[in-house]
């Protein structure tokens, strides 16, 4: 049994199926809250035993899906959500939050309006927040940031990291990148159209640090089994999960931000020393790390309309973000500006 405090109320939080499910026992009291626990496992197992018991998560996304025409970038999002197929009456506004958490707050955003379309064509009322969303400076990191994350990042999760980085990739496109779409010798790789965000193959020039990377991944391919050896950054760990792309990036990269400095969990305990809950506070998410490559690529001199290409941006406006970077691309203009003389133009 598994109860947790949050405030003065209790929660239960029960595992089924290898899903997770938390609900609020809405009492202060531990008796009840140890009956609502008991009442609430219970009836899950009943749900779960019964055949036809209702629609899962997954197949509330694939009537949304064919409903209407839906863009690729809705169904990348979705082919992106890192959120366990479930019933659908067990999926929770913590459940979506706590799979949206290491998202920035427009990202968390866009998604939400999703999920919130696919659950009320389900005909389930929950209701997610909107999250405010700051206006400030683009946020991408400095070398010296960047040098402190990779020193602090788990073995798994290098490799990928300093990729991600030396190629702007999508953190869904770079996880499930394949040695099919990577030609060494021509230094080139490839997402295909149902991969990418545009709905357009993309090509990907590869930088001499991202063939480096490549090289030392492939020197460890010998010593891979079975379907490990298709991905390009499987998840070398035990369990289930071995040998597949890495599906989570969240605890391992938020304490790895959190011991290079780069943001913190705001942690709560009760009485007798014992952690109840936890939130990330911080600025920097795996996203970033694209931030971060097209901001140095503005900085180094690559042309707005390069990095587009690069980039797989459909659109010129989504690199205009980045053109304050490097000012003095128009310092040549500068002094153009100069009264105008009708003799003159006349002459």
């Amino acid at each position: 049994m598994s109860l947790y405090k949050v405030g003065e109320t209790w929660y239960a939080y029960i595992k089924l199926n290898g899903q997770r499910v938390r609900r609020s026992a809405g009492t202060s009291d531990k008796k009840d809250a140890k009956r609502f626990h008991d009442e609430l496992r219970a009836n899950l197992w009943a749900v779960a035993r019964k055949v036809g018991a209702g629609p899962s998560w997954n197949d509330a996304c694939v009537e949304w899906l064919n409903a209407a025409p839906r863009s690729e970038s809705d169904r990348y999002s979705l082919r992106a959500l890192d959120y366990d197929d479930r019933p659908i009456h067990d999926c929770t506004r913590e459940s979506f939050e706590e799979a949206l958490s290491g998202k920035s707050a427009a990202t968390f955003n866009r998604y939400r309006a999703i999920i919130q379309a696919i659950l009320h064509q389900a005909g389930i009322s929950i209701k997610i927040p909107l999250r405010k969303v700051k206006t400030g400076r683009l946020r991408f990191l400095t070398l010296e940031e960047w040098d402190a994350l990779y020193a602090e990042l788990p073995a798994h999760l290098k490799p990928l990291a300093a990729f991600s980085i030396a190629t702007g990739l999508r953190q869904r496109n770079a996880t499930h990148l394949t040695w099919q779409q990577v030609d060494l010798k021509r230094k080139v790789a490839w997402v295909h159209p149902d991969e990418a965000k545009s709905d357009k193959a993309i090509g990907i020039p590869l930088s001499d640090k991202a063939i480096q990377i490549l090289r030392q991944q492939q020197s460890v391919m010998p010593d891979r089994e079975g379907p490990s050896k298709e991905w390009v950054f499987p998840y070398e760990g035990r369990g289930r999960a071995a040998g597949a792309p890495i599906a989570k990036i969240k605890t391992a990269w938020q304490l790895a931000m959190e011991r290079a400095g780069l943001g913190a969990f705001e942690r709560k305990f009760d009485k007798a020393g014992n952690l109840v809950s936890k939130k990330w506070e911080g600025d920097v998410t795996w996203h970033t790390l694209r931030h971060t490559w097209a901001s140095w690529h503005v900085m180094a001199g690559t042309p707005l309309e390069v990095l587009q290409k690069l980039g797989g941006w459909a659109d010129l406006k989504m690199v205009l973000k980045y053109a304050h970077l490097a000012p003095e691309h128009l310092a040549g203009f500068a002094n153009n500006a100069v009264p105008w003389d009708a003799k003159r133009a006349r002459a």
